[in-house]
């Protein structure tokens, strides 16, 4: 996630590159042929350019708004995982009678494991080490065999209440309690699924990226004679390609907030809520030997 308040030109033109240069070649080549060679057939009528460019910026920002939403909804659901493992550390550490420590810290700890494994999947990486403090040198092993990890360990949770049940350890309205925060969990790990497994129509990600590359091919056709007319004709040059560069800026924008799981530098910092849940739980635990909040890497948060 983007934390600094201006954004680095360089990152922008990293992704952007590309097609600046080929603004750039279509307006040039365009001054070229309509001032060197004297073909006025170039141009165009910039009717057809304004109308093709104001029905591209309603799509646009159709789409911005409906990748803006998915974005959105991804962290208000990992803001969700953060308060309900708040609760369920308050419900572990508080609601067991006559219970050895080390059984409520493996309830602890798993959760820490539950949410590394959630965001581990998510983005599709194999650092399964993340999770190797949190579990047994057995339990590892057993996930391991898993194809969701993250669905097998809230199950062993589950396992765990009933089995302090039974022992008397808890009561059925304390294991209720825990039994819908477990349910919630597997609520908002549905939901991240939802989002990760669901992409946006490749209607409108194709639609959106041809017409921004026509709008920008026909943009100096349209534009050359109104400079020309003014005794300027060079501006179309740069003028094509800031305002083209505009658009495409948008497409890309809206790409990139589809897909808020991918770890990159404008998605859900998911790395840095983990630490943030794993340091709440461990003091809740009453542990002191914390590690550091994440801090943001050159203006981003992972």
């Amino acid at each position: 996630m983007i934390i600094r308040k201006n954004l680095n030109w360089g990152k922008i033109l990293q992704f952007s590159a590309k097609r600046l240069i080929y603004f750039l070649i279509v307006s040039s080549s365009v001054y070229l042929l309509h001032e060197e060679f004297d073909w006025t057939r170039v141009a165009i009528p910039f009717s057809i350019v304004g109308t093709l460019g104001s029905a591209l910026a309603i799509f646009l920002a159709f789409r911005n708004s409906s990748s803006y939403d998915r974005w959105w909804e991804a962290r208000k659901i990992w803001g969700g995982i953060v308060n309900y493992s708040r609760t369920w550390g308050r419900q572990c550490t508080t609601f067991f009678q006559d219970t050895e420590p080390a059984f409520i810290k493996t309830l602890v700890y798993r959760h820490i494991a539950w949410i590394n494994a959630l965001r581990l999947q998510l983005r599709q990486q194999d650092h399964w080490q993340d999770i190797e403090p949190f579990l047994s040198a057995e339990e590892k092993a057993w996930v391991m065999d898993r194809k969701n990890k993250a669905t097998q360990l809230v199950q062993k949770q589950g396992e765990d209440l009933s089995i302090a049940l039974k022992s008397g350890q808890i009561n059925d309205f304390r294991h209720q309690l825990l039994d819908n925060t477990l349910t919630e969990f597997y609520n908002l790990q549905g939901m991240c699924e939802r989002i990760k497994n669901t992409p946006m129509p490749r209607q409108y990600d194709f639609f959106t990226r041809f017409f921004v590359m026509v709008f920008a091919t026909l943009l100096p056709f349209g534009l050359i004679d109104l400079l020309d007319a003014r005794h300027i004709a060079w501006v179309v040059i740069p003028l094509s390609a800031v305002v083209s560069f505009c658009f495409s800026v948008l497409e890309t924008i809206g790409e990139f907030n589809e897909d808020p799981f991918e770890n990159r530098i404008h998605d859900t910092p998911m790395t840095a809520l983990c630490r943030t849940i794993e340091i709440d739980l461990r003091e809740q635990l009453g542990e002191t030997d914390l590690p550091p909040k994440l801090e943001p890497v050159n203006g981003f948060l992972y």
